[in-house]
């Protein structure tokens, strides 16, 4: 017999010697599924009729059926001698046999992988098991035995195989759940709980995934969501595993606790921040798969999906991200690029996409390439088009990591060697001429999409043979482009399918002639958002082009804060937001925060700011939006500095995008000087925060340098903050340059709060340098000028601590920090909080009080958490590890070490020289007191956690603290002075 491959675990697929076979005839597909679907046993052609001709055969189906088997056996034996009786597909007593051995259909060989899979799980091999069992589940790409799905009599049969596949899935839960990669497996299983939901292991292994994950509120909501679920569509109670693990993990009982596993090293977190799909996608499973197969070509590591606007590029890009990151052991990671608008931010958006921080100077490029260095993972730059100049990018992240693979999604190919071009064609049409059946036109992917976004609006919207002609045409019309049909789909709310025809042939056919100076492939999708467009009445336009001035997602306040004033009687800003959703053009959605957002469509986002610019009021719809967004940061700035700054930076967080679109608009030729100069004197310290200064440390200098005119009040603010953020950078004598001219600022509108702020900055320069006689001048002048605040103070306590411990007068500097941290805590200023607390530790570990110095690292985590600068915890695990040392708690000590050395590691972070020094001291005493084989077991425990599990560590060991991080009885949160703490010079 000849070589044979049969796929029938998705889309058939036949290759016979070698060759791809075309099984064009449904019945053909049919007969061959169902002799595959029962392979090697003989199947009764009585059967194979009914199934054939769903249940009503003719009357002599005999002859017609040994046709198709007849050309079946052609296709399968190609070669097969003339008068040779068939030995692939064999006639016997009353049916037919389908003769295959395991590697030659993928149904058995599903079933070979899965045996093989137990036997090794039963003889202890677990990671090879694991092994067989997604080799197993690979070769499904669903659905199974396509053409037989609707078909009644084989539904008992089709359950089968779906059972075993779920059955499969969830024994693989159970291995990988027992070799501690819990934390690989929460993706899959929240996608398998969500489409079958009465699967009572999925969700148990779900549970047990996420609590080993840390994440036990999730665990717990995990058990309380499959509760309500079989009760209220099933009028049940879940099993009792379910019922036990709610229990157990209310408990946080220790017997949920991840096992301990064997190996050599440190199992890493997978990268998971693919975005969720808002709907699902349609029509594009043949595309899906070829993506995917591409990355299985030798060589391949680069593949950009190029296309037309409004294809569907993000959108496979997702699928294919979710489909491939499954088989990536260390995930898939998402970077959107549409937000950049310079080649220089691209690098920085990779850091912060993979979870890296970028200390001041270092370059964002070389921690991305060091994170990648021994990973295997998939990375998706979303967006490309707008910086193919960053194209260098790309090459150098593939030359640092041989095991990257990289997907981008692009108008155009980057047009680099290693790259593959997957071009993305709109949706298959339906024939005009002649007309498909009924039964195969609803399975034309551009028709299924419409039919499919059809019944989002009109429930019982369907294909019939009234309306098949006339939306066959409305798909031509469309050219099965993904977003033109959801937006004419959206129409039929209103509009028949016969209207709807008539007005996109009225308001589309001139289109192409006006915008000729575009590409073919854009005309359609520029056309679709024109004719949306016009689709709306004049008061709804108005309103759509005045949302092209928003940069990201804005709040509702906002968007009534900058639409133009309207006559008594016009609609209300709900209105016409309900007006544009109606026609697909936008979103609603509440935030994680409450607030009532609006989210569009990047094209169509574009579409309304190219309209904007052609708006004669467009100045005015920019100014009101730099005043709304100045007003924000003018009343939450002044929050940053104490109690409220939590809140206040989610806030300003959120609105970054928006922010930063004011300034750069209030910047720029036409803005506003005055409204830049308040926006970073506001947001300065916001930015600070953050720890990404750069851009904006470029654009606050150049501010300030082109002012010079301005007035003192304005520019003083700027002038201090450009300052600080340079200092940031490690540019120290142009910080200090800028903070002189600050201090002049200040002087002259009489701003005596500043000037002593200015002082104070200058002095803590001149401490950091080593001219402590400067700063201990500058310090005392500081404090002492009129109109001092008391956060000058404290910083002036900072300074003289400092000052006294590197000159060995330890009293001294312990009697300062407590000074200064009683007055911190008065702020509720988190962030100076953790400055203040790890010098107050660190002269407190140095007088001999141990524990102290403990509690005082505690809440200084805790502090850090609260406010979201998790990027301090490694650097507080190191000062925790030097107090343990001290303890000669030796093992705790290596544990904490191991922990941060592994998180600096694997987000491409390094110590300065001098914090290196302490640190390497510190191990070195550890490890000659603990000895080679503790030092090991410890090291080697501590580098398997994370920062939080470190953490979480440490105050499960403190008496009288109980509970996770963010929930431990002791509050980072002190009782403040007063309801709002202004920033220093106001």
């Amino acid at each position: 017999m000849g070589a044979l491959w049969i796929r029938a675990l998705g889309p058939l697929e036949v290759i016979a010697d070698g060759v791809q076979v075309p099984v064009s005839s449904r019945n053909l597909r049919i007969v061959l599924e169902c002799l595959a679907l029962r392979a090697n046993s003989v199947v009764p052609a009585d059967f194979l009729a009914e199934v054939l001709w769903d249940g009503h055969p003719p009357s002599r189906p005999g002859p017609q059926l040994q046709v198709h088997v007849a050309n079946l056996r052609n296709l399968l034996e190609p070669n097969r001698l003339k008068g040779v009786a068939s030995h692939r597909l064999a006639s016997r007593p009353g049916g037919y046999l389908l003769a295959v051995e395991d590697d030659e259909l993928d149904l058995l060989q599903f079933r070979a992988h899965v045996a093989a899979g137990e036997r090794a799980v039963e003889a202890g091999q677990l990671a090879g098991g694991a092994v067989r069992l997604r080799q197993a589940l690979e070769l499904f790409v669903c659905p199974a035995f396509p053409d037989l799905a609707d078909i009644e009599l084989l539904v008992p049969d089709l359950e089968e195989v779906e059972e075993a596949r779920l059955d499969t899935y969830q024994d693989l839960f159970d291995v990988e759940l027992a070799l501690g990669r819990h934390a690989t497996v929460v993706g899959e299983l929240h996608r398998l709980v969500t489409q079958h939901r009465f699967r009572e292991r999925l969700w148990a292994s779900l549970v047990l995934a996420l609590y080993r994950s840390d994440r036990q509120a999730d665990a717990l909501a995990a058990c309380r969501t499959a509760r309500k679920t079989f009760a209220a569509e099933l009028g049940i109670d879940p099993g009792e595993r379910l019922r036990e693990l709610e229990t157990l993990v209310l408990r946080q009982d220790a017997s949920l606790g991840a096992p301990a596993v064997n190996e050599k090293r440190r199992a890493r977190q997978r990268l998971d921040n693919l975005p969720a799909a808002l709907t699902p996608m349609v029509g594009r499973d043949a595309e899906l798969g070829e993506v995917c197969s591409l990355y299985r070509s030798d060589g391949c590591r680069l593949v950009t999906v190029t296309g037309a606007g409004g294809a569907g590029k993000t959108r496979l890009a997702m699928a294919a991200a979710a489909r491939l990151g499954e088989r990536m052991p260390d995930g898939a990671g998402w970077v959107n690029l549409s937000p950049l608008t310079q080649v220089e931010q691209v690098p920085g958006a990779i850091a912060a996409a993979l979870g890296l921080e970028a200390p001041a100077g270092e370059d964002p490029l070389k921690i991305a390439s060091r994170f990648l260095q021994a990973r295997r993972l998939l990375l998706v730059l979303d967006n490309f088009e707008h910086l193919e100049n960053a194209w260098p990018v790309v090459l150098d992240l593939l030359t640092a990591a041989p095991e990257l693979r990289i997907l981008t999604t692009s108008r155009r190919r980057l047009g680099l060697r290693p790259e593959y071009e997957f071009e993305l064609a709109p949706l298959e049409l339906p024939p005009l001429d002649p007309p498909l059946p009924l039964h195969r036109l609803r399975e034309v992917p551009a028709m299924k999409l419409l039919l499919s976004r059809g019944r989002a609006v009109r429930p019982r919207f369907t294909v019939d043979p009234g309306n098949a002609t006339v939306l066959t045409r409305l798909c031509h019309r469309l050219d099965g482009l993904p977003l033109a049909i959801e937006l004419a789909a959206a129409q039929l709310r209103q509009l028949s399918e016969h209207d709807l025809l008539v007005d996109l042939e009225a308001s589309l056919a001139a289109v192409p002639a006006a915008f000729r100076d575009l590409p073919d492939r854009q005309r359609t999708l520029t056309a679709t958002m024109e004719w949306s467009y016009q689709l709306l009445e004049d008061p709804e336009r108005l309103f759509f082009v005045q949302l092209g001035v928003f940069a990201n997602d804005p709040t509702t306040e906002a968007i009534d804060a900058v639409r133009v004033t309207l006559p008594f009687g016009a609609l209300s800003t709900e209105e016409l937001l309900s007006a544009l959703a109606r026609n697909s053009l936008l979103r609603r959605y509440t935030d994680h925060a409450g607030r009532r957002r609006v989210s569009l469509l990047q094209s169509i986002r574009e579409f309304a700011r190219n309209r904007l610019a052609l708006l004669p009021e467009q100045h005015d719809v920019r100014r009101r939006h730099a005043e709304y967004y100045l007003a924000l940061a003018e009343r939450l700035g002044p929050l940053l500095w104490g109690a409220g700054q939590v809140e206040a930076f989610r806030v300003l967080h959120a609105e970054a995008l928006d922010l930063r679109a004011a300034l750069l608009w209030a910047a720029g030729p036409g803005g506003s000087t005055e409204l830049a100069l308040r926006l970073v004197g506001e947001l300065w310290h916001y930015w600070e925060l953050t720890g990404d200064v750069t851009e904006q440390q470029r654009m606050a200098v150049e501010l300030v340098e082109a002012t010079p005119d301005a007035a003192p009040q304005l520019r003083a603010p700027a002038l201090s903050g450009a300052a600080t953020l340079t200092w940031t950078l490690g540019r120290y004598n142009q910080a200090a340059h800028l903070h002189r001219r600050a201090l002049q600022a200040f002087e002259k509108s009489g701003n005596s709060p500043g000037v002593a702020w200015t002082i104070l900055c200058l002095a803590v320069q001149a401490a950091q340098s080593g001219d402590f006689p400067t700063a201990e001048r500058l310090t005392a002048e500081a404090v002492s000028y009129p109109g001092a605040s008391l956060r000058v103070r404290i910083g002036s306590l900072v300074v003289l601590s400092r000052q006294a411990y590197c000159a060995g007068d330890h009293p001294r500097a312990l009697e300062l920090c407590r000074a200064c941290a009683e007055l911190t805590r008065r702020l509720g200023d988190r962030w100076l909080l953790g400055v203040v607390l790890t010098n107050l530790a660190e002269s407190t570990e140095q007088a001999g009080d141990y524990d102290g110095a403990e509690l005082l690292l505690i809440e200084a985590i805790s502090a850090s958490l609260q406010l979201g600068a998790e990027g301090n915890l490694a650097a507080f695990l190191d000062s925790l590890g030097g107090v343990y040392a001290s303890q000669k708690r030796y093992d705790f000590a290596l544990r904490l070490l191991a922990t941060a050395d592994s998180y600096r590691a694997h987000r491409g972070m390094s110590l300065d020289q001098a914090e290196r020094r302490r640190v390497d001291a510190i191990i070195d005493k550890a490890r000659a007191e603990a000895g080679p084989i503790r030092f090991g077991l410890a090291w080697a425990g501590g580098g398997r956690l994370t920062v939080r599990q470190a953490v979480n560590e440490v105050l499960q060991r403190q008496p009288g603290l109980s509970g996770t991080v963010g929930g431990s009885a002791r509050s980072a949160s002190p009782a403040v002075e007063s309801a709002t703490d202004p920033a220093p010079w106001s």
